[in-house]
């Protein structure tokens, strides 16, 4: 968010009540997106976001243990799979829902390494159980938009806040500058002020 020249604040959204299935997760992402913002509606725009990654028709969640951490990255060893973020925008009586996909595949990367990475506590955090920004570099390829595997895809953001007529100054990450996304955002000329008030929920 930062990188886009936004003031914002950060909270920590209540988990859904029960499970909010779906056959499909990138409606389920949306949803999860969705069920977040909601929480926060009136208090200004509102951006939330849930990022999935399923692999035929199975979906790899943060790993609770560093054992399912260990499970999940030998599932996916070598594979390709798909990461989506759901990304839901509330202002007023606004509501703005879309999706972001992005096909990854993952390098045959080894027991020693994976165990290294999970021991250093990195992919606890994340869905998947990996992050394609870190050190352990566990993608080899990817095809889509980069930031959507981190977990946030900005352009994806930047279109949904422009509806609302929030100017955005683009500052577009290094991976982000051969995106054809973000050179249609530079096209069009999104704004340079700065934007008001944001709170973002992941």
């Amino acid at each position: 968010m930062r990188t886009l020249g936004l003031t914002f604040e950060t909270v920590k959204p209540r988990e859904p009540p029960c499970p909010l299935y779906s056959a499909d997760p990138a409606q389920l992402a949306e949803r999860l997106a969705v069920f977040k913002a909601l929480q926060f509606k009136g208090k200004g725009i509102v951006v939330a976001a849930d990022t999935l990654v399923a692999k035929e028709g199975k979906i790899y969640p943060k790993p609770s243990t560093p054992e399912e951490a260990t499970r999940i990255l030998r599932e996916l060893r070598g594979g390709t799979h798909e990461v989506i973020t759901g990304v839901a925008v509330v202002y007023s009586d606004c509501l703005l829902v879309s999706r972001e996909r992005t096909i990854v595949v993952m390098r045959n990367f080894s027991d020693q390494e994976l165990l290294r990475y999970v021991e250093s506590g990195a992919p606890m955090d994340k869905a998947g159980a990996y992050g394609i920004q870190d050190e352990f570099r566990p993608v080899h390829s990817f095809e889509g938009c980069y930031q959507n595997v981190v977990g946030l895809p900005l352009c994806l953001v930047c279109r949904l806040l422009t509806k609302l007529n929030v100017k955005i100054h683009i500052t577009m990450p290094e991976e982000c500058r051969t995106c054809a996304r973000a050179s249609e955002l530079r096209r069009c000329g999104l704004g340079t002020c700065h934007a008001g008030f944001i709170e973002s929920v992941t």
